[in-house]
């Protein structure tokens, strides 16, 4: 594999719906002032096929202890489908450990148990 090349410029990725948006919106429910940000980069290039890294960073909150911040790495085709990855990653997260503070609202339809650990 080849060594990843220096991340691109970071996005948010708000411009296009998806999970970045539904994390985001998620984020700003509990008072999040800044979305998560995603760097990129590709991690492989084969012929015209290209295969991208991505890291999704949520900070912590400043008012919210509890809330230490979320990292994910992901892969895919595009940097935004990467991000997809990343940002659904966290968003379940959030919503198996922070469920009881997040009814209603943007989380209401997400899972807030993990469905593997379920019996």
């Amino acid at each position: 594999m080849d060594v990843p090349a220096s991340p691109l410029p970071s996005d948010t990725f708000l411009s296009e719906f998806g999970t970045p948006t539904l994390l985001w919106r998620v984020l700003q429910s509990v008072g999040y002032p800044e979305p998560p940000q995603y760097s990129w980069w590709v991690v492989d290039m084969t012929g015209d096929l290209q295969w991208f890294a991505a890291q999704g960073v949520v900070p912590p909150h400043g008012g919210k202890p509890a809330w230490t911040g979320w990292t994910c790495n992901s892969d895919g085709q595009t940097p935004w489908e990467a991000a997809q990855v990343a940002a659904h990653a966290m968003l379940l997260n959030i919503c198996q450990r922070f469920g009881d503070e997040l009814t209603g609202g943007p989380a209401a339809s997400i899972l807030h148990a993990d469905p593997a650990a379920a019996e």
